[in-house]
């Protein structure tokens, strides 16, 4: 666990390949590290193979928000701090802090809202109990812990 009290479940490096034209980690691979830090939690949680099989169910990313706060060089070693924003039987709410790992600075954040599904139907439905217990004592570890106005930010309009 991070000192912050948040989750930290995932840790890599910023590859060559995600490097853009400007010298540093393209936007799209910030998706990609969010989305890797994401299905950590999920697994977590107790979302495996077995579960897909049996309860017949996933989760679908329907919405994000993705902060950019500083560059990240070829090479720079990262970790990804999760906290679970909130949480009801149907959706999965966290909140992602990407920093470099050793001395935490914070590079970049998202905000990302899941959606557990039915594959059978293809319909939102309650995930299983044993998940739903995980995410449940997770948001309540973490209430309190983002600050007011840190989640629910919509990108300010141009010219405003």
């Amino acid at each position: 666990m991070a000192e912050s009290g948040a989750l930290r479940l995932w840790s890599g490096a910023v590859l060559d390949e995600w490097i853009d034209y400007n010298g540093h980690m393209s936007e799209g691979f910030y998706g990609v590290v969010f989305g890797m830090a994401s299905d950590e939690y999920l697994t977590r949680m107790g979302f495996d193979e077995h579960y897909r099989a049996t309860a017949r169910g996933s989760f679908y990313t329907v919405e994000t928000h993705i902060a950019f706060i500083d560059e990240l060089a070829p090479g720079a070693a990262l970790v990804v701090d999760t906290t679970v924003a909130g949480a009801d039987p149907k959706r999965v709410h966290l909140f992602h802090e990407l920093r470099r790992a050793g001395n935490d600075a914070l590079a970049a954040t998202q905000e990302s809202l899941m959606l557990h599904v039915d594959t059978r139907i293809d319909r939102v439905a309650p995930m299983g109990e044993e998940l739903y217990a995980v995410l449940r004592a997770d948001a309540e570890a973490h209430t309190g812990r983002l600050a007011a106005g840190t989640t629910g930010r919509a990108i300010r309009a141009a010219g405003a």
